[in-house]
């Protein structure tokens, strides 16, 4: 237990069985090999796995519980990258070798990178529908099709950087997130939903692969030295969302670079500047928060965020995404 919250260990593998030893502890049932039903004694829903294709597979968990649940996915003997779309609408936590990941702090379609060697645990509140879809991508396969061009020590500093060892990029591609909805839409026990599902995996896989490709070739001439100070910057600001921006001088020193050289390298790795991408994701924030149903006026939200004045967050939120914050709010209880 962590805490008053059951906590429940298990083994991530590529492979089919894995849910077995899962259900077992959980007094789950799993069904055809693929669909893992919850007890219900803990809530409804399951998890579905499939083996798409050698070298990829898909995980899929739709769930809700009656109590708080935190599941700790050890570390794998096996090699494989996790690429994880968080679809949910409440605020859960993920805890990756000690280091605490809200996803409060990120948007609200939250894709998240780690590694099978690495211990990770979510925590999820009881009452609320937790969904998400998991490629599973075996580490060799991964690096052949994304090909030259992506440098491997980018990838290891993405995966080994002590605050990056659970790298979440705040927006995902609109073709992903189609896909990601219309998925989500169907049941596991649909007889065509296996089809369905390895398709879906292909198609996201396809939109992974392109979305790696198109890193600006700059970031290939990084030195390994380089590209981990770009990311952990980029990384204190996520975490950091509710104060104001620290300033380039702190995050160029935090980075071990020069101010000038520091702007130039994080312009081009994050493709705006240290404070607009700030700003943006502060506000990508506030948009998760303002849907969340978890506060009671949009005054909240703001404060949450850190804008004192409602009157400025609302024209930067409107600036940032053409429409005003009460468009999107959802209160308290509703």
């Amino acid at each position: 237990m962590l805490g008053d919250i059951l906590h429940i260990k298990y083994h991530y593998e590529m492979s089919v069985g894995w849910q077995q030893a899962l259900a077992e502890e959980m007094g789950a049932e799993v069904i055809n090999g693929t669909h893992l039903v919850l007890p219900e004694n803990l809530g409804i829903g399951g998890t579905f796995f499939l083996e798409v294709m050698p070298g990829l597979s898909l995980s899929l968990a739709d769930m809700t519980f009656d109590i708080p649940v935190a599941f700790t996915k050890l570390a794998s003997s096996a090699h494989f990258y996790q690429v994880c779309y968080d679809f949910s609408r409440g605020i859960s936590n993920r805890i990756v070798d000690g280091v605490d990941h809200p996803t409060a702090s990120q948007s609200k379609f939250e894709m998240g990178f780690t590694d099978s060697l690495k211990e990770g645990t979510i925590i999820l509140k009881e009452n609320e529908r937790y969904y998400s879809l998991c490629l599973l991508i075996e580490s060799q396969f991964f690096m052949s099709l994304v090909g030259d061009a992506r440098p491997k020590y980018l990838i290891k500093a993405l995966l080994d950087n002590a605050k990056n060892t659970w790298l979440v990029y705040n927006h995902i591609d609109s073709g992903t997130r189609l896909l990601l909805k219309k998925i989500k839409e169907r049941s596991f026990d649909d007889p065509s939903f296996e089809l369905l599902a390895k398709g879906t995996a292909l198609k996201i896989l396809t939109h992974l692969v392109k979305r790696v490709r198109k890193f600006d070739p700059f970031i290939g001439k990084l030195s390994p030295a380089d590209t981990p100070g770009i990311l952990k910057t980029s990384q204190y600001l996520r975490d950091n969302l509710q104060m104001d921006f620290p300033g380039v001088a702190v995050l160029a020193s935090m980075a071990g670079m020069s101010e000038s050289k520091y702007k130039k390298l994080f312009s081009k790795m994050m493709k705006g500047s240290p404070k607009s991408f700030f700003l943006q994701q502060k506000l990508l924030l506030a948009q998760n928060l303002l849907k969340s149903g978890n506060f009671n006026s949009i005054r909240e939200v703001a404060i949450e965020v850190g804008y004192s004045k409602p009157g400025y967050f609302s024209e930067a939120y409107k600036k940032a995404f053409g429409t005003c914050p009460k468009e999107a709010f959802v209160k308290t209880g509703i």
